[in-house]
């Protein structure tokens, strides 16, 4: 009996192992990739976002002269394989579901491509003024595609979000810039969350203001650089962030305090509409303020 079933066994993985080798995809080193930076670009690129694996960059008018009705901003990407001596067309698709700007009111996507002899490329917006957002953001998510001669080189690294107002511009959406946020920020979110989506810039000014720190400065959540504003660590750990928090609520009260009562809210994320919360200890979130 045991001669007759080791035969068979034998036959069925000899025919399961054909199966898997018929299913395995094969890779050619030859082939090149098109993707957005990602963690190992960090150095140069500093907008990717391992918790929802997307690369954002933040841009404004603000510092851009009246006059100046357009800007160009070209969004980076980069191939994995070599360089070629012509330029490799990117293509790409917008993802409505995730775009709240208007085109061509508000921006146009001119072109997408890796120039010849370079390994990396851009996407290239050119973003026009528009009164509407001096008091709020818009953004626009895209998505890399192959194209005849770009693969796409990751699924991690295939998302790119692009945001802009007239506003503040945001610090980089990598994780440890937003929990730098979200540890002084009081909202539903962890103390620690690498999510963005109660970003406003109201409470990102505000923070600014409180702590003394100048427009362009934001520090990484584990950041062992001098505080400008305090001239000492801006490790947070229990101590620091609790110190910031009381920071900014000192600052919200003194803001309700010269506007009768007023609290200062957020315009724009989730809680947009609602009051600007410190993270103090033992606080609770309240979305009616």
């Amino acid at each position: 009996m045991k001669k007759r079933i080791y035969p068979i066994i034998a036959l069925i993985f000899v025919v399961a192992l054909s199966c898997e080798k018929d299913e395995i995809a094969t890779f050619n080193t030859g082939d090149a990739g098109v993707l957005f930076p990602g963690l190992g670009d960090g150095k140069d690129y500093k907008g990717y976002n391992t918790t929802d694996r997307t690369y954002y960059i933040n841009e404004t008018f603000i510092d851009k002269p009246f006059s100046q009705e357009s800007f160009i901003v070209d969004f980076p990407i980069r191939v994995s394989g070599i360089e070629e001596q012509f330029d490799r067309v990117v293509n790409w698709q917008v993802t409505e579901s995730n775009t709240t700007a208007q085109t061509p009111a508000q921006y146009t996507i001119v072109e997408a491509k890796i120039p010849a002899g370079q390994r990396y490329g851009y996407i290239r917006f050119e973003l026009y003024r528009d009164p509407s957002l001096d008091d709020a953001m818009v953004q626009v998510a895209v998505e890399l595609k192959e194209s005849d001669h770009l693969k796409i080189g990751s699924n991690e690294y295939k998302r790119g979000v692009l945001t802009w107002s007239n506003m503040l511009p945001m610090f980089p959406a990598s994780a440890n810039y937003i929990r730098t946020y979200n540890m002084i920020l009081l909202s539903p979110l962890a103390k620690t969350s690498a999510v963005n989506d109660y970003y406003s810039p109201n409470a990102h000014k505000a923070m600014l203001d409180a702590l003394g720190w100048e427009v362009g400065y934001w520090p990484r959540y584990n950041n062992g650089a001098a505080d400008p504003g305090t001239g000492v660590s801006t490790l947070f750990g229990a101590y620091y962030s609790d110190l910031y928090a009381r920071k900014l609520q000192a600052y919200l009260e003194n803001y309700a305090l010269q506007n009768g009562g007023e609290r200062l809210k957020h315009n724009g994320g989730l809680a947009d509409g609602v009051a600007i919360q410190a993270r103090l200890t033992g606080a609770v979130y309240n979305p009616n303020l």
